[in-house]
This record gives C-alpha cells, sequence and structure tokens, in this order.
C-alpha cells in the first residue's frame, strides 16, 4: 500500500499537524505494512500554475513548467492514500500546498462534466478510483466553528465529500510540555483511528467522538494563548537593541495554566528569577489566578531561580527536585506548596488522593505489633491470641485502606509470632525477634525504590506523584533507615536487659526510645527538606 503525505506546513518535520498525522500513521502501520513517503512541500520547487492550459492544449497530461511538480505528480498518482496534513493559514491551506493542488491540473481533461446536481467538473485524466484522501489539519484557534468551513468545503469540491478528516483545533497545545498528559491521551485515539481507517476505511462513532473532543477548555485556551503574545505584536517594528526578556511573558502563560480544580488554599507564589533580577508574584485563589508586577503581597512560597533554568523544568527537560538537590535554585516559604505545583499549572489527572479513593494508613502495619508487645510481656498465651486476632481485625480493614506489602508482612510476622508463644517458645526470644523483625523490614524497605515511610506520608505531599519527587524520597528515606536502626539496637538491647538485673526496665526503655525517634520524625521531615530547599 503506497500512503503519501502531503506535509504543507512551512515548519516541515518540526509541524504540529505532522504530530498528529504520524500517530494516524502509527496505527495504520501496526495493522497493514504500508510504503509511506513523507513530501515536505515547503522543501519542494513548486512553482505557481501560470494559467496557461498548455497541459490541455500542447502537452496533454504534461505541465510546461520545469520544477519538482512534474515527479510530485507521478508520486500522487501512484498513491493509495493522500493524507494532507498541513495547518491553516487565514482559513485555508498555505500558500504553497495550494501551488501544488493548482499544478494537479493536468491530471484532469479540460473538458466540462455537469452532474445531476447542476454542478460542473473536470473528468480524471488517470483511474484513481483506488486512492483515498485523508485531511489531517490544526490550527490555532479555539474550536472549528467559523474557522474551517472555507476549507471543508473546497475539499467537498475538489474529493466530492469522499475523504475522511481529523481536525484539531488548540494545535499550538501540541508542542507544549504542560500538556503532554492530554496531548498523549489526544494521539493515542488518533491512533485507533489510523487502525479502524484501515481495517474499515473509517471511524467508530466513540473514536468521532475523541477526535471531536477540545484539548482544553476555551475560555483557559484563549487566555493561554492570548498569554503569548505581548505589547510588542501590536507596536511599531523595531530592531531590538539587546535580547527581549520573555519572563513576564512566562509567568502570564503559568497564571493561563492555573486549573482551579486543583485549588486547596490561598498561596502567594512568588518567582525571583536571579539572573533577570525580576520578580513576579502569582496570587492564586479559589477561581483564578492573577499576576503582580508590582505592590507585592507576603509570599506563601519563593522560589529563587534563573530564568532559564525554570523554563527547562517546566518543560521537564530537568527534574525539578533534583536540581533543587544540587542547589541550582532555593525555595523560600512553605514548602509543601512545590508538591502541587504540577497540578496547580499543568494537565495534570487527579490522583488518588480523591475522597472516594483508598488511601494507606500506618495503623495496619503498627496495631499488630503494638498489642504484641503489650501482651505478650502481660501474659505470653493470651497476648499471642490477641496478636493474632488483631492481625486478622486489621486484614478485615484492608476494605476501608489501601494495603502495603509491609501491612502484609506486619499481619504474617505477628501471626507467627503468635503461634510461637501459644507453643511456648521463649518470651525473650519472642519479644527479641518481633523487634528485628519490625526493624529489618523498615531498614530493609530503603534498598527498594520507595522506601516504608513514603508509602504512608505521600498522600501530605500531593499524591503518589510525590514518588518521582526525589527530596521527598530521600527525606523518608533517611527517617525509615533511621527507625530501622534504632529496632534492630532495640532487639539487641533488649537481650541483654532482659537477661540482666534490671531487666524490669526493659519495657520503660523500648517506650521512651519511640517517643524521642517520633519527636526526631517530626522535626527532621520539616527541617531537612528546607535545609535543602534553601541551598
Amino acid at each position: 500500500m503506497n500512503v503519501v503525505v502531503l506535509n504543507g506546513s512551512p515548519k516541515n518535520e518540526k509541524s504540529n499537524t505532522l504530530k498528529i498525522t504520524n500517530a494516524f500513521l502509527d496505527g495504520i502501520n501496526s495493522v497493514k505494512s504500508t510504503n509511506v513517503d513523507i513530501i515536505h512541500i515547503n522543501k519542494q520547487n513548486i512553482k505557481h500554475c501560470a494559467g496557461y492550459y498548455s497541459c490541455w492544449k500542447d502537452t496533454p497530461g504534461k505541465c510546461i513548467l520545469k520544477d519538482d511538480m512534474e515527479e510530485l505528480i507521478e508520486i500522487y498518482i501512484n498513491a493509495d492514500l493522500v493524507i494532507w496534513s498541513f495547518p491553516i493559514f487565514n482559513f485555508l491551506m498555505p500558500s504553497n500546498l495550494k501551488a501544488f493542488l493548482d499544478r494537479l491540473l493536468p491530471t484532469d481533461y479540460p473538458y466540462i462534466e455537469v452532474s445531476s446536481e447542476g454542478s460542473s467538473s473536470h473528468a480524471g485524466r488517470f483511474d484513481l478510483s483506488h486512492q483515498k484522501h485523508i485531511l489531517i489539519s490544526s490550527c490555532g484557534y479555539h474550536n472549528i466553528k467559523d474557522n474551517y468551513e472555507p476549507l471543508i468545503k473546497m475539499f467537498d469540491m475538489h474529493h466530492n465529500k469522499d475523504y475522511t478528516k481529523i481536525i484539531c483545533p488548540q494545535g499550538d497545545l501540541l508542542n507544549q510540555p504542560h500538556f503532554s498528559n492530554r496531548v498523549n491521551e489526544y494521539l493515542g485515539y488518533v491512533k485507533i483511528s489510523g487502525i479502524e481507517y484501515i481495517k474499515t476505511g473509517s471511524f467508530s462513532e466513540a473514536t468521532k467522538n475523541k477526535l471531536e473532543e477540545l484539548l482544553y477548555p476555551v475560555e483557559e485556551f484563549v487566555k493561554l494563548a492570548n498569554s503569548s503574545w505581548d505589547e510588542a505584536a501590536t507596536a511599531k517594528v523595531s530592531i531590538p537593541t539587546e535580547p527581549k526578556d520573555y519572563s513576564l511573558q512566562f509567568i502570564h502563560q503559568m497564571a493561563a495554566l492555573y486549573n482551579p480544580e486543583f485549588y486547596e488554599k490561598d498561596i502567594v507564589l512568588e518567582m525571583y528569577f536571579t539572573d533577570l533580577n525580576k520578580r513576579y508574584q502569582l496570587l492564586i485563589k479559589k477561581n483564578k489566578c492573577t499576576v503582580l508586577t508590582e505592590d507585592f503581597k507576603e509570599y506563601t512560597t519563593r522560589i529563587e531561580t534563573p530564568f532559564e533554568l525554570w523554563q527547562d523544568i517546566s518543560a521537564g527537560k530537568i527534574d525539578g527536585s533534583q536540581a533543587m538537590m544540587e542547589k541550582k535554585y532555593r525555595i523560600k516559604g512553605d514548602l509543601n506548596n512545590m508538591f502541587i505545583m504540577d497540578t496547580l499549572f499543568g494537565d495534570s489527572e487527579p490522583t488518588n488522593t480523591s475522597k472516594d479513593s483508598k488511601k494507606t494508613n500506618m495503623m495496619l502495619l503498627l496495631f499488630p505489633f503494638i498489642v504484641l508487645w503489650i501482651g505478650i510481656p502481660m501474659d505470653i498465651f493470651y497476648g499471642s491470641i490477641a496478636g493474632i486476632l488483631v492481625s486478622a481485625l486489621t486484614l478485615a480493614l484492608t476494605i476501608k485502606y489501601k494495603v502495603t506489602i509491609y501491612d502484609k508482612l506486619s499481619m504474617i510476622s505477628v501471626t507467627l509470632l503468635g503461634v510461637m508463644g501459644i507453643l511456648s517458645v521463649n518470651q525473650i526470644f519472642i519479644v527479641c525477634l518481633s523487634y528485628l523483625l519490625f526493624g529489618g523490614t523498615w531498614f530493609g524497605s530503603t534498598f527498594t525504590k520507595i522506601p516504608l515511610t513514603a508509602h504512608y506520608s505521600v498522600y501530605s505531599y500531593g499524591g503518589e506523584e510525590a514518588f518521582e519527587n526525589l527530596l521527598f524520597m530521600k527525606t523518608n528515606k533517611i527517617l525509615t533507615q533511621a527507625w530501622g536502626i534504632v529496632y534492630i539496637i532495640a532487639a539487641i538491647a533488649s537481650y541483654f536487659l532482659l537477661n540482666s538485673s534490671i531487666s524490669n526496665y526493659t519495657g520503660l526503655v523500648n517506650k521512651i526510645v519511640p517517643l524521642i525517634m517520633g519527636v526526631f520524625t517530626v522535626w527532621f521531615q520539616k527541617w531537612y527538606p528546607i535545609k535543602v530547599a534553601r541551598g
């Protein structure tokens, strides 16, 4: 199957529309082997039709103009599928592609045919009955209405309405990293449309509906599009004497990207671009985000960063948490707001932090051990029974809470320790082993991708997206290691204490140490991230 893509975008390979076309081709090629020829019209030598009509009179089927069209017409005639891929310019196709279309005149006979409806056309010189056409187009407007009617009318007339189309307004979003989630979702449906087309020759209604959905709400898109221009766009043309400062434009784009759906509280986000000595504020309220360039408020969170670095972070070229740990930029004020930046200013989907989603609860991990530690010193048999029963009860609570591997290990460990207690295994051995298993689980988890405590604290830092934050992960790794080491030491210390003359103080020691660690944890999880963030 010969497929010809007529890429009419002046941007050639960097065309936004070509991204859609490539996704469509991916769908086709996943089903059927094709020979794809992508022709970048802007790179071809195509003169405008001179209207000599020599191709009809003097040299039938041949144009007297000498350029690349002679070869391109051959490619066009031999194509089984022609994909017209381009953005609209002033409601129609770009002029270079229109020149190509005009130069297809040699493929027609000069004789006029009148249809039953009274319209007129020229009969084709070549048998193109095998040929199908796809129109794929994008634009910078917010929707199709009052923008695509002239182009669609032209294609209806040229192809007698026998063609398939994919039209994507808001096409400028296709190259914006902030919208990668939505863009990838859309391109996924384009790929499906390619699969359906090669199988059935059309799209399903479900796929059509998905392709017709706007990439972004109209009001927000218009604000975003307008923010990409500044006053210079309407000013008199002048030769710049110094490099242009795009920082304010960037801040306005951030404000336009604000997603009220993820609002939690009022925030004054201050951006200070250290290399430009420019300061801006974003006032984040429930329904809007406002830019301040003067009369600044007291900030909630302040980001001090080189402008180019922040652009790269926003575009996903650089990991923001890694850059912060490398002290490339600094954060002052409430660091927690950094964990929701991607959701406040992007197209992120809601995470499992919603009210209807199950969350982890560390009590599922702790409660069986706590009952065992309290019960066994009082009575080894009944304490063991209590530990087993609580493990079973905890298992029932998994209906309400999200369960981690560590919750399961806790239930299994306490159940096995309880069985040992029922079988009258040495009490000191069971207690020390319980501390060793508990501490070993914590310490061992730090050698996995996600340390134990991160599973339970993640919902206080924007949901599971925090797992990608290196600072969050390192903080939890240090704390998890510390707790693991403490309980491993407690296992060893308890063995010697319980076999000494001061064995009665073992329980007191093992209660005081976790309290001290608890205080340390509260302090460290605030102090360490702030220390790193402030450089």
